[in-house]
């Protein structure tokens, strides 16, 4: 049993095996998704004949479990470097399929007995997007061009019916904005009501997707780039400060600020010229300048008593 939790401690450090095609996939390997504590987080790794063994591995790095199902089955990427699935008590894990196209399968998996609690399998292309802090509302990316993975629409499947709804999540107050992009980073709101995604989009506007996962809706909010390369959105990074998303670089450097009452874009205030002390140092100088002055047209009395005398 040692050499076992061993083999797989191998395994679950092991780079990530991803499956063909652009984000949102499913990948094995890697760091996995981490529960919201640190306490543990869930890694996918190829199994025997053809199953897959979900590792429970703790903080220490110790393996707690590794039951396995069959199948070929990865953690959901939601973009090229955030993982998801993972329920905001910890309590349920949805899988997916590794094989990319149609159809596409998901398998719900129990954090508690480590047992498989459901599945279902859908007729098109389809990946994770987001879960109801509830667990009750499952949010899927459907790629519906198949010349082009980077056009989706989002899409809502009712977990406890069953049920595959009819219509996508849109930005209702732009109906002429085309879902097309590629997921770079995303952050959620501290209750896992809201996820945040910030999109490249070749060919068009950047922008950042705003799922309401309680509500059903989504807002679109453009991000100001001059240049046709995308690329160095890469190294932007998504926080979230009570109502105002920041939008920075991984340099900790600011760039935009998003107000999430009012969807307003506006230039992040850097840390801006030290007027406050330049004009406090601007007053002591001043001050010595008058007494300067003073001492050489007149007697003064300086606040301890002490008479100066007037200079030749």
């Amino acid at each position: 049993m040692k050499t076992l939790a061993i083999v797989l401690l191998c395994l679950a450090a092991a780079p990530a095996a991803y499956a063909d095609g652009p984000p949102q996939y499913a990948a094995q390997g890697g760091a996995g998704v981490a529960a919201s504590n640190g306490s543990v987080h869930y890694v996918a790794v190829p199994w025997a004949n053809g199953r897959t063994a979900i590792e429970s591995i703790g903080r220490d790095g110790s393996v707690w479990n590794w039951p396995s199902f069959n199948g070929s089955w990865g953690i959901p990427m939601v973009s090229y470097r955030d993982a998801g699935g993972l329920s905001r008590d910890g309590r349920t894990l949805v899988l997916q399929s590794t094989t990319f196209g149609a159809p596409t399968s998901f398998l719900l998996f129990d954090t508690r007995t480590f047992r498989k609690r459901d599945g279902f399998t859908l007729k098109g292309n389809f990946s994770f997007d987001a879960l109801s802090p509830d667990a009750s509302m499952l949010y899927l990316i459907q790629r519906i061009d198949a010349s082009n993975y980077s056009r989706y629409i989002v899409r809502a499947y009712d977990l406890r019916t069953h049920t595959l709804l009819p219509g996508r999540i849109a930005d209702r107050t732009q109906k002429g904005w085309v879902m097309q992009g590629d997921a770079v980073t995303r952050t959620t709101s501290p209750g896992g009501r809201w996820a945040y995604t910030l999109y490249m989009n070749s060919g068009g506007t950047p922008f950042i997707h705003a799922l309401d996962t309680v509500k059903g809706v989504a807002h679109c909010i453009g991000i100001p780039w001059a240049s046709q390369d995308q690329s160095g959105l890469l190294n932007v990074v998504l926080t979230l400060h009570g109502k105002q998303l920041a939008v920075h670089w991984r340099s900790g450097k600011s760039w935009l600020n998003v107000d999430t009452a009012t969807w307003r874009v506006t230039p992040a205030a850097g840390p801006g010229f030290p007027w406050r002390w330049l004009g406090l140092a601007a007053g002591v100088l001043a001050a010595a300048a008058v007494l300067l002055l003073l001492l050489r047209r007149r007697r003064i009395s300086l606040p301890d008593g002490t008479l100066l005398a007037r200079a030749a």
